[in-house]
């Protein structure tokens, strides 16, 4: 069964990527895990699956103790393309920042290899066996394509349900960076309230590339976004507004997108309410933000030429 939102590519589509003999298929993966054994083993089988596999797939494991680690064994020892690094875990820093200092841990690993692109895939998600051809794709169509990654639905009460997000916007959890991209930006930068996927977006177009989430190809994330440790979907929408002042959203911005949410995003208005709570807060507590001061100049002006072009109906969400 295919879970993507038409992802397959068309009869059209594969004769493209398949008479495309040229089309660089080289990429690896990062994977960060802790505690993952409900989880891990549905991603390395969906991602064995690959029709275009990965040259190498190093899954960093910030010391699980759980059978997290038995498990990606097992398959590292049939697969020689899967690697198993052990980690030792951080506890004086957040969860969002040390998943990303996992993930940067496992790219000082792989940096030394020759590869054109990036993947960081999580462990909670499921993809289809074409999704990394098909964003490969994506990639040879435009060469100012930064960053790429298909959309994620998760499920509620047993069913699916997409999470609302701007098409410039591409989930941490399923990233695909081009590596000249990534290598411009620096890379991740960890922040305490998460959004390192935010910012990499925002520093890649600050830097002329594009970025872009195809909601024609999606993945399932497992968990609902923002739950982990068992936190509330509430607590998660309060997360989710410190993370936005952690990345210097503009408030008016920052209210637009609240208000949008109100009927599109469980639960309904009072989630928006927990966002712009958190968002305030992060106002509150005077942290002092964790990102360059170009960079914070730069999302503010953006966001309020994408504010304007809303309001005067001339933003089309499409890829320029």
């Amino acid at each position: 069964m295919s879970f993507q939102r038409g992802a397959r590519p068309d009869n059209e589509c594969s004769e493209m990527i398949s008479e495309r003999s040229d089309m660089k298929k080289d990429y690896v993966l990062i994977t960060p895990v802790h505690n993952e054994e409900r989880f891990i083993e549905q991603l390395i089988k969906s991602v064995i699956a690959q029709t275009v596999p990965p040259q190498n797939w190093i899954i960093v494991d910030d010391a699980s103790t759980d059978k997290t680690s038995e498990i990606i064994k097992r398959y590292a020892s049939l697969y020689n393309f899967i690697t198993y690094f052990r980690g030792l875990r951080e506890y004086k820093t957040t969860y969002y920042s040390r998943r990303t200092r996992v993930v940067l841990d496992g790219y000082e690993k792989i940096k030394s290899r020759k590869f054109d692109f990036l993947g960081v895939l999580d462990a909670d998600i499921t993809i289809d066996p074409t999704y990394y051809e098909i964003i490969l794709h994506e990639f040879d169509r435009d060469p100012k394509l930064g960053i790429a990654a298909g959309i994620y639905l998760y499920e509620v009460d047993g069913h699916l349900q997409e999470v609302v997000m701007d098409q410039l916007c591409t989930p941490g959890s399923n990233h695909v960076f081009r590596r000249e991209c990534y290598e411009e930006i620096g890379g991740y930068i960890p922040l305490k309230y998460g959004g390192d996927d935010s910012l990499a977006d925002i520093m890649a177009r600050m830097r002329g590339w594009k970025t872009w989430s195809f909601r024609q190809y999606a993945v399932i994330q497992r968990r609902s976004v923002g739950t982990r440790d068992r936190k509330s979907i509430l607590e998660a929408r309060l997360r989710q507004g410190l993370m936005e002042y952690g990345v210097a959203t503009q408030p008016l911005f920052m209210l637009a997108k609240s208000l949008r949410r109100v009927f599109l995003e469980k639960p309904y208005f009072i989630g928006s309410l927990a966002r712009l709570a958190g968002f305030m807060y992060g106002y509150l507590l005077r942290e002092k933000r964790q990102i360059p001061p170009e960079v914070i100049r730069y999302v503010r002006r953006e966001q309020i030429r994408r504010l304007f072009s809303y309001i005067t109906n001339t933003n089309r969400t499409e890829r320029s």
